[in-house]
């Protein structure tokens, strides 16, 4: 899943509202999203030291926008292939998913990893949120 992605996102309707994010995996785009998400969630609640949401309201994010489109660059075509929220709502639920499915031993390194985040100063953190899928 190595497939460049560019995630084009404009969450009002006004044109000046547009972004775009790169990333060099799908899997990279779908965690992008997230802290997107995340980030909105801190926003939203700057007194909550810690964050928890499901996948249910990391779609509503997705839908709020007047626009969500992931362009993945397909090698075979040459070409970036547009695709849709509810392709991206799915691709949310596989990679996270599978993220929480890793080997024990993944786990455990990734659990090392994200104490480590956890443990720092909050302005330092990373990935705020607890996700839940």
């Amino acid at each position: 899943m190595a497939n460049h992605t560019i995630l084009l996102v404009q969450p009002l309707a006004e044109k000046n509202s547009r972004t775009y994010y790169e990333r060099n995996s799908i899997g990279a785009a779908m965690d992008q999203i997230a802290t997107m998400f995340e980030q909105h969630l801190q926003l939203e609640n700057p007194r909550l030291s810690q964050i928890q949401y499901s996948a249910d309201d990391l779609f509503q994010f997705i839908d709020s926008h007047k626009d969500f489109v992931a362009l993945v660059f397909e090698p075979s075509q040459g070409s970036y292939l547009p695709k849709n929220k509810e392709w991206i709502k799915e691709r949310l639920l596989s990679h996270f998913s599978r993220q929480n499915n890793q080997p024990q031993r993944g786990q455990q390194q990734q659990q090392s990893q994200q104490q480590q985040r956890y443990n720092q100063p909050r302005s330092q953190h990373q990935n705020r949120g607890n996700r839940r899928w």
